[in-house]
């Protein structure tokens, strides 16, 4: 009896067991994943820029919609700098009221809050809006669209081009999923975009009736998938269904991308795919907070000798959960000694993230602070105060 159970144990064992290996091809397969239908697609940690899945993610492709984001950006950082308060009326001209595509049916003459037009553009893809804001901004749109190229030059966007500000088709508007990507990471430090972006609908802005309009906002995985927090779908005929997103879940931020997908479920189901492939794999390592030090850099006739070369924001590091805990590290390089003045937010350096010794990212180092131009009265009492101490 006791040989034929153990017969009976050591059968079932053996089929566990065999069970396990099956399963490994299974998790092995599972580590990339394996069904996305978009033709172009990204995903990278939002601090670095560390790639986590690519296809195709140079492939230039128009991007609908989703070059409101460039717009919101460009809005939201007027509104930083005090060039634009969101009490301001903008008026409505006869070229934002032509703007077809979704609006919000503005009249020509007409006059709307700046902040109005803003929540318009973010929650309800309004292309009138949009218009709107560009010609308020720097007096006509393609003036505003010439600003949008100038900053995504800046941004390294080198792959996008813009010929509007809203999306609508036109030869060469084109960008990557690699380059909206690229903007995403910019556009989270916005002060509001998040806000914005991540609401799910709006009842504030005036219907032109007396009443006012039910914006609902298209991504339909807020709410939905866990962490998700904006930031802009696009669809027209040309560039099909496209989505950049973002989600944060325990300290890791990620941005997912796709382009020219075939169906708006399609959209929605690989973002989910790569999202949930993200968090399921890696974890965040936080290398550095927002003004954290990383080096000091000597300054050349200034009011004080030196410098520290801060990090502008939370640096995190990824680690693949499958290898373990991955050595993570900051590898400074100042661009010193530097001559006085020294803005405060001026680029001094530069940071590579590297994970198990590999490069995955980079940051740049700013001046912490401002160091003013040492005058001659100064120089005389240093140099005093140096002959007294003898």
């Amino acid at each position: 009896m006791l040989a034929a159970g153990g017969g009976v144990l050591l059968r079932r064992l053996a089929l566990f067991l065999g069970a396990l290996t099956l399963l490994l091809p299974v998790r092995a397969m599972a580590a990339a994943p394996a069904t996305i239908a978009s033709p172009s697609a990204v995903l990278v940690e939002a601090s670095t820029g560390q790639v986590l899945y690519a296809k195709n993610p140079d492939e230039q492709r128009a991007p609908a919609s989703m070059t409101k984001l460039m717009t919101l950006h460009l809005a939201l950082r007027a509104l930083a700098r005090h060039q634009v308060a969101l009490g301001d009326p903008v008026s409505v001209s006869e070229h934002a009221w032509r703007t077809g595509g979704s609006q919000i049916w503005l009249e020509p003459g007409e006059t709307l809050p700046f902040g109005q037009l803003v929540r318009a553009v973010a929650i309800g893809s309004a292309n009138d809006a949009s218009v709107a804001i560009a010609e308020h901004l720097s007096g006509s749109e393609p003036a505003f669209v010439a600003e949008m190229n100038r900053e995504a030059k800046r941004l390294g966007m080198t792959r996008t081009h813009y010929e509007n500000s809203n999306g609508l088709d036109a030869p060469g508007h084109v960008t990557t999923p690699r380059d909206m990507a690229r903007l995403a990471r910019v556009a989270i430090r916005d002060e509001g975009l998040l806000a914005l972006t991540s609401q799910r609908e709006d009842r504030t802005i005036r219907d032109g009736k007396g009443g006012h309009l039910w914006l609902v906002n298209t991504n339909r995985l807020l709410g939905r998938l866990p962490g998700t927090d904006g930031l802009k779908t696009g669809y027209t005929s040309r560039a099909g269904f496209c989505l950049t997103a973002t989600a944060l879940r325990g300290g890791l931020r990620l941005i997912a991308v796709t382009m020219g997908a075939a169906t708006s479920k399609a959209r929605f189901a690989d973002v989910s795919e790569l999202v949930n492939y993200g968090f399921a794999n890696y974890k965040a390592v936080l290398l550095a907070k927002g003004g954290q030090a990383i080096g000091r850099l000597k300054v050349l006739r200034g009011t004080r000798s030196d410098v520290a070369a801060v990090v502008q924001h939370d640096v995190t590091a990824v680690q693949d959960r499958a290898k373990g805990a991955q050595p993570v590290r900051l590898a400074a390089t100042l661009d010193g000694p530097v001559r006085a003045p020294v803005h405060r937010g001026q680029v001094v350096g530069r940071a590579e993230i590297l994970v198990a010794g590999v490069k995955v990212g980079e940051v740049p180092l700013v001046a912490g602070r401002c160091v003013a131009r040492q005058t001659l009265p100064g120089v005389l009492r240093q140099m005093l105060r140096g002959v007294l101490r003898t």
